[in-house]
């Protein structure tokens, strides 16, 4: 069987990281390229997080730099308090080896996409900056990709200043979520699912245990810890490894039931739930299904992939100078 090649954008972030190591355990892939944007932390940092990621886990996947803010909005929010001031908990990253692509994100997913023609499958678990503006500048983008999955939205949300109408990866840039799900067709992996599939502290406790000491089973090990311990003691929603369920959902069809609606973002800026993902279900709309909606989740076959992930790297070490 062929691999799936797959794009990870992203704005790694501690469950991004999960996300991204759990995609490199899998056979079935073929990562050509990771791609950073603003988010859980400022670009400085996921940039440098996404190629110290490649790095440990000896990903040979180009690095793309993408955008510094949102499309219009300023950037004056991060999620440091869930992901630690580096974006990836208590990891501690030496400078990076890997270099980044010459090109910015937005051209690299094009090009990659036109690479695989058609085939290529995108994958967005930050912000939807770096979509929405590869969009604009390549509107024909959506003819040469398979399938894209994010994690995003949802039938509830997680941003206060919204009164929890808002997903943080929506909210952070709603006009970019706007015009993504106006041209693309989504599989949105949102809050409902992913809650749906928290990893218990006994879950913990076993992954931390099938991790090795080498550096790629260190890198899991110690997110695993912080996020016991930021979920635990800090009641942050830790548990909730967001990212890492979208790959799943690609990984194993039987991980997700998505179901088909119509949904539109809310980014009006003046409105009390802008960056709100608002899905018809009962198609007052009368406009069709642009969304795959994840709606039921297979918590324990999640977990034990999670499992199986910390099993990979503890067989497959490989030291990383």
């Amino acid at each position: 069987m062929s691999k799936i090649p797959v794009i990870i954008d992203c704005d790694p972030g501690v469950d991004d990281s999960f996300a991204i190591a759990l995609a490199n355990s899998y056979s079935g892939f073929d990562i050509v390229a990771i791609t950073a944007v603003e988010g859980n932390v400022p670009a400085v940092l996921t940039r440098k997080n996404a190629l110290c990621l490649c790095d440990t886990l000896g990903l040979n996947a180009t690095v793309g730099f993408g955008a510094e803010k949102p499309l219009v909005r300023p950037y004056f929010r991060d999620a440091s308090v869930t992901h630690g001031e580096s974006g990836v908990g208590t990891v501690q990253f030496k400078n990076p080896i890997k270099t980044p692509d010459s090109r910015p994100a937005w051209e690299l997913i094009y090009d990659e996409a036109v690479k695989y023609n058609g085939e290529l499958v995108l994958v967005a678990i930050g912000p939807l900056t770096n979509i929405a503006t590869a969009l604009r500048r390549h509107p024909d983008l959506p003819k040469y990709i398979k399938k894209f999955y994010i994690m995003g939205g949802g039938t509830f949300g997680n941003v206060t200043a919204t009164g929890a109408k808002a997903e943080f990866n929506i909210w952070v840039d709603p006009l970019a979520a706007k015009e993504v799900f106006e041209k693309m067709e989504v599989y949105m992996v949102g809050l409902n699912a992913t809650h749906s599939a928290a990893i218990t502290e006994e879950d913990f406790d076993e992954m931390i245990s099938l991790c090795g000491n080498d550096p790629k089973s260190n890198l899991i090990k110690e997110l695993s810890k912080f996020s016991k311990f930021n979920s635990l003691e800090n009641g942050q929603d830790n548990h909730i490894i967001h990212d890492a369920l979208a790959i799943a959902s690609l990984m194993n069809e039987d991980v997700v039931d998505f179901e088909d609606y119509f949904v539109w973002v809310e980014d009006n800026e003046e409105a009390d739930n802008v960056g709100e993902t608002v899905i018809d279900f009962n198609g007052q709309s009368g406009k069709p299904a642009n969304c795959h909606v994840a709606m039921k989740v297979n918590q324990p076959l999640f977990v034990q992939m999670m499992k199986n992930m910390c099993k990979f790297y503890n067989e497959n070490n490989i030291t990383i100078n």
